[in-house]
């Protein structure tokens, strides 16, 4: 039991993770070319998913900005075919890393250059299978460099205008940057989709999604089309998955204050993304777990990953980091203006606590080894985000909102389609606000130091913020010292957040006064504070039984998963009504009550035990690659508690070890390391490995290697 609650909390703290955005760079020494500009890229290309290749060509013309004896395209590891350059051979050198062209190349000269290629992509394009017949190919280019299927630019101050001619199977949707310009049978089985730019982006943010998909068009007020997709099966869902979508468009256009500077905006789920979401050039990828009916919406939404993708068309497409020292003016805006929009949809008081959690998680990092000021380039993704996020809070309490309104679109306007550092947005601060910044910029951009105090300072602007740190206060008294206070934070209407910390200082505590306290915490009906009930007050006294069970009718997955555990371990006499109770709920994408209910109905001999073994098989299933990689973690989870891996499950286990996700990849990994110290895992998968694929059996045979 005491294996299972621990297993519980895990998953949890997953979900509570499930939206933090991820998009590490990956870097490495880059090569610039100032000598040269180049202008536009065509794209031809042909996907083969049986073998997992990509053919094509592509021709990009440039100009020659300084005399120089070459100039360099990268493509990584690629089979190149017939290259010229204005229609006649050159010399070509390649390294598996970079084309090079040498000729006597001019100031002020145009030219074209055509590169005919092949390549089998291990990173940056994934072919995603599906025995539904419902394989996905998807891109991501940020930290994995879109050289690895298309010959192009790893230096992202080289921005180009991307135009894609796609060609794929009939029957799938084809989505890239750009607008559909065309779309047209090749043969009878082959279509071509040709995508149209008209602005340059730099080469990581080149996209393209296959899969099968309907979509909605909405229009902005400003007049841009917005394309929303879905998955036909997802019909249902596309309202609550969406929801707000072209609110958070029309406000952030206003709030930004600079028009949206491509021709559309499109959002695509896919399965297994590498992270939340991906910012391409008017083509936001983002991961399908965000797919979410009403129930789930409450807890799992799309609305913040939604907003900081969109912000990122400005900052971070529009105008781009010059390198990683500058990527806070990235992901800092992006989570800035991403709050901003969250404050519009949810309020003042949400946007306020989410500043506050965000201020005392960098306080902490600022005590460890891992505190970086937010200039460093290898600074961690809660410096670059949140950190950057209150930079930027700070600066507008500094300089004011009109002055604040004016740097933004000043900076837009003079660095859009170009690149900036650091240096070049504060000086347009400083220029606009008449204000000396250089403390500012010590404090907030240059300390290792995350300033608490002056983050402080700003919140307890808030009487919300200031009421919330005075009951927080208690946390260290006695109970007898601050149950009025706790009562008086219960009143009706209760706050969200005042009334969470309330349950969080019960924790621990079954005496009559607490258990008074908790009554009255159930009677808010506040789903936040009941859901906090259910995932604290883990030992049930008797008298909050009935109010307990209540949980398990509550409109959130995040709540009754929880509740159901802990009403199982409580009550052993009700174990099947509670079952009864919960039998057709699925919860998230990730299948979590579903998942929970067939373990605890296994584990419950007496439980419909006819069905054990059909239990079983459905656990045991969701391991399948057809799944989503959050279900199929989950399955392996209570799998590895129960030691019920089957043959199949250890086939699946070895296929997620080798699996593109880097996130489940290593999940996986840590779960196969410990199998293989039991000498019975080990035998299991001497046996195994002949069977499995060459990529996993390889695997396999270097892990049971000594």
């Amino acid at each position: 039991m005491r294996v299972l609650i621990i297993i519980f909390l895990s998953i949890f703290c997953f979900v509570g993770h499930a939206q933090e955005v991820d998009n590490t760079i990956e870097r490495k020494d880059l090569k610039s070319q100032p000598y040269v500009d180049f202008l536009t890229g065509k794209v031809k290309v042909t996907m083969h998913p049986k073998t997992g290749t990509v053919s094509g060509e592509v021709t990009y013309t440039f100009k020659i900005l300084e005399a120089t004896p070459r100039i360099r395209i990268d493509a990584w590891d690629m089979q190149l075919g017939n290259i010229t350059m204005d229609n006649k051979k050159v010399r070509v050198d390649y390294d598996r890393e970079a084309i090079v062209i040498s000729a006597d190349f001019k100031p002020n000269a145009l030219h074209s250059v055509t590169i005919n290629y092949k390549t089998t992509p291990k990173k940056a394009l994934y072919f995603v299978k599906d025995n539904k017949e419902k394989d996905q190919i998807w891109t991501q280019g940020q930290g994995k460099y879109t050289s690895n299927w298309l010959p192009s630019f790893d230096d992202m101050n080289e921005k180009v205008e991307f135009d894609l001619n796609i060609q794929y199977t009939k029957g799938y949707e084809v989505i890239a940057n750009g607008k559909l310009v065309s779309s047209k049978p090749v043969n009878d089985s082959i279509q071509s989709w040709q995508y149209d730019m008209t602005k340059p982006m730099s080469s990581y943010l080149v996209a393209l999604v296959i899969g099968k998909y309907e979509k909605v068009v909405e229009t902005s007020e400003s007049g841009i089309p917005l394309e929303l997709y879905f998955y036909p099966e997802d019909k249902d869902k596309f309202e609550a998955t969406y929801k707000h979508s072209k609110k958070i468009f029309d406000f952030l256009e206003k709030e930004i204050g600079f028009p949206y500077p491509w021709q559309n905006y499109k959002q695509i789920p896919v399965k297994d993304f590498l992270y939340a979401g991906m910012e391409n050039t008017g083509t936001t990828i983002f991961s399908d777990a965000f797919v979410v009916d009403e129930t789930a919406f409450v807890d799992r939404n799309y609305i913040n990953v939604n907003a900081h993708e969109l912000a990122h068309q400005w900052f971070g497409d529009l105008v781009t980091e010059t390198g990683g020292t500058h990527h806070w003016l990235q992901e800092g805006f992006a989570t800035y203006y991403a709050l901003l929009a969250e404050k519009e949809i949810f309020g003042e008081e949400y946007f306020l606590f989410k500043l506050y959690e965000n201020a005392e998680q960098l306080t902490a990092l600022s005590k460890t080894e891992k505190a970086t000021s937010l200039l460093d380039p290898n600074a961690s993704s809660l410096t670059f985000y949140q950190r950057g996020a209150w930079a930027i809070h700070a600066l507008r309490n500094l300089i004011g909102d009109a002055s604040f309104k004016i740097v933004i679109h000043n900076y837009l306007e003079k660095h859009q389609f170009s690149n900036a550092t650091t240096d070049d947005f504060i000086a347009i601060a400083e220029e606009v606000s008449g204000t000396d910044l250089s403390g500012y910029r010590e404090q907030w951009l240059e300390s290792i130091k995350f300033p608490s105090q002056e983050a402080l300072n700003i919140l307890t602007k808030s009487d919300f913020i200031k009421n919330y740190l005075s009951l927080a206060q208690e946390r260290t008294q006695p109970m007898a010292g601050k149950w009025g206070a706790l009562k008086e934070a219960l009143r009706f209407p209760v706050n969200d957040y005042l009334g969470q910390e309330v349950v969080y200082q019960l924790e621990g505590k079954t005496d009559d006064e607490v258990i008074a306290l908790y009554a009255k915490a159930f009677e808010t009906n506040n789903l936040l504070v009941r859901q906090t009930i259910a995932n604290t007050l883990s030992t049930i006294p008797k008298e909050l039984q009935e109010q307990y069970e209540s949980l398990l009718k509550e409109d959130s997955y995040a709540t009754i998963e929880p509740a159901l555990y802990h009403l199982w371990a409580n009550f052993p006499e009700k174990r099947k009504e509670y079952l009864d109770q919960t039998k057709d709920i699925v919860g998230f994408t990730n299948k979590n009550v579903r998942i929970l209910w067939l373990v605890l109905a296994l584990s419950t001999k007496e439980y419909q035990t006819i069905n054990h073994q059909q239990f079983y098989n459905e656990l045991s299933g969701y391991t399948s690659p057809k799944f989503r990689f959050s279900t199929r973690e989950n399955a392996f989870t209570y799998l590895e508690s129960l030691q019920a891996f089957s043959d199949t499950t250890l086939e699946h286990l070895a296929e997620g070890a080798t699996h593109h996700n880097w996130r489940f990849r290593k999940f996986c990994r840590n779960i196969l390391d410990k199998l293989l110290k039991d000498e019975k895992y080990r035998k299991k998968y001497v046996d195994l490995a002949t069977k499995l694929p060459k990529k996993q059996q390889e695997f396999i045979q270097k892990r049971l290697t000594p």
